[in-house]
């Protein structure tokens, strides 16, 4: 059977067309054909309806700038959805701003585990990763996410460096039936279709649409 996959991608700051172009490369790459579909954000509630094989948001929180009034999408009832959604067997992927000024206490930011903190200027960033089925190792112009975490419940699998410091930049794991992974390149389009990080996301999308147990977890597994 055809797997499906929904992304959201684009806010205030950044393209949801290069992020789309991003996503469509690193599908082309699986081994198997995908039912692909980008939507809309107000169309997010009845794809979570549907129950896709994976949903990927590239999305921040925040509708409108930082300097005048603020817009946040993520309720309390849309939270609830998300995190129903993978308790019982979906996917998630935090890709970039899909991490960015979420409330920290929200029950999708206690799923997805890491969040945005800040980042400097654009500057270039190396990314080391140590999953055994994809050791890597890329230099791009990006933004260099620092990104916090509400515990240790997690796989880390890559990390960043740059003049600025260090941080995480990938993680993955079980949330009750379902899967859930943090990803954090890219922020422009050259990054995005850099040839080792389509690998490493192509490698992290095989593994959220890996058939998932039907064992329902107690407690957040790392994976």
């Amino acid at each position: 059977m055809v797997k499906t996959v929904i992304s959201v991608t684009g806010d205030y700051y950044h393209e949801g067309k290069d992020t789309e172009q991003y996503l469509q490369r690193v599908l082309s790459l699986l081994d198997e054909p995908v039912s692909y579909e980008n939507i809309p954000l107000d169309a997010l509630s009845d794809a979570l309806a549907k129950n896709p094989d994976l949903i990927i948001l590239s999305a921040e929180n925040q509708r409108t700038p930082q300097q005048t009034e603020l817009r946040e999408w993520l309720t309390p009832e849309m939270s609830r959805l998300i995190t129903t959604y993978v308790e019982h067997g979906g996917s998630w992927l935090g890709l970039h701003s899909g991490m960015a000024n979420y409330p920290i206490d929200s029950g999708y930011i206690q799923m997805l585990k890491g969040y945005f903190i800040q980042h400097p200027e654009p500057m270039p960033v190396t990314y080391k990763c140590d999953l055994a089925e994809m050791p890597s190792q890329f230099v791009i112009q990006d933004e260099h996410y620092q990104v916090g975490f509400v515990d240790d419940y997690t796989h880390i699998f890559l990390r960043s460096f740059s003049n600025a410091g260090e941080s995480v930049a990938g993680w993955r794991h079980f949330y009750g039936s379902g899967k859930v992974a943090g990803y954090v390149p890219a922020h422009d389009i050259d990054g995005m279709l850099e040839q080792q990080n389509l690998a490493l996301l192509k490698t992290v999308v095989d593994w959220l649409l890996k058939r998932q147990s039907s064992v329902r977890w107690k407690q957040y597994l790392k994976g």
